[in-house]
């Protein structure tokens, strides 16, 4: 029987089971959250607009399909599948779309708290249906 500290050292998730939560209009995410690191497996709508934003976690997003031109701070940056992308805490970014859509992972360390939150609010509404 495993010590009570191994159950805790680690968790496993299958991606296909974490809910999508919805970020902002046309953008929804797999949320898995760690104690210090939280990672997005983001879905964006083709031609939408993620709001210029800005948070105290540091971010990397890897593009997986698609593509976005990313906004940070004044410059922008096609990313497309492959590429890879550091956002230094505190930088206002955002993004447009592209026709294609665009599906990405994002990792925050430390966790994103409006994301936790989001993701804290879905599981109670899924426990109390």
């Amino acid at each position: 029987m495993p010590e009570p500290a191994e159950e805790k050292a680690f968790k496993l998730y299958k991606l296909d089971k974490v809910p999508y939560v919805d970020l902002v209009e046309g953008a929804k995410s797999r949320l898995v959250v760690g104690e210090k690191i939280l990672v997005s497996f983001i879905e964006m709508e083709p031609n939408m607009f993620f709001p210029l934003h800005k948070h105290e976690s540091e971010q990397v997003m890897i593009v997986i399909e698609g593509s976005i031109t990313e906004i940070l701070g004044d410059k922008k940056v096609l990313l497309k599948k492959g590429d890879v992308v550091v956002i230094k805490s505190g930088l206002q970014h955002g993004g447009i779309v592209s026709e294609e859509g665009c599906k990405a992972i994002d990792i925050f360390a430390p966790p994103r708290e409006d994301y936790v939150i989001k993701l804290k609010a879905l599981e109670t509404s899924n426990e109390s249906t």
